[in-house]
């Protein structure tokens, strides 16, 4: 019962639509879903497209007073940060993930927040370094047309 749930919220974040990505953010919070597994949820969409990791860091900064008061003290608070803003790959988002922190400190939290606010400064370094090269490695490996 738990790996079919853990793969429900992992399939949460697949989706594409921006209307349904707010929804399941809504539904994250409600009393449907226990305290323990929202982080899940909210990480599930954050994982699961840029869109998603938009809208879910946005969804977290609207609702940190609550989301914070629910975990402050507990790993929860960390989870839910480094899944959240992680997969972040600009300098810009690490200067607003740290912007918010700053603003809004969490001091359970506050080594993740700076290793996460590191990790998208790396991601974004190696992103500028090596794209060009990722694109033209795919570009020449792209699949022939399908003959029938």
């Amino acid at each position: 019962m738990q790996e079919e749930k853990n793969r429900i919220e992992r399939v949460l974040g697949a989706i594409s639509q921006p209307e349904l990505i707010q929804k399941v953010l809504t539904f994250a919070l409600s009393e449907e879903v226990r305290p323990q597994d929202t982080v899940s949820v909210i990480g599930g969409v954050a994982g699961g497209s840029k869109q998603g990791r938009k809208a879910a860091w946005k969804f977290v900064r609207d609702n940190w007073e609550e989301l914070y008061n629910r975990y402050q003290g507990g790993f929860l608070i960390s989870r839910l940060i480094k899944l959240t803003v992680d997969g972040f790959a600009n300098d810009k988002m690490a200067t607003e993930v740290k912007a918010f922190f700053e603003s809004h400190p969490a001091p359970s939290a506050e080594r993740t927040v700076q290793q996460c606010c590191e990790n998208i400064l790396l991601n974004a370094a190696w992103l500028k370094r090596d794209a060009d090269n990722i694109h033209h490695y795919f570009l020449q490996r792209k699949a022939p047309p399908a003959t029938v």
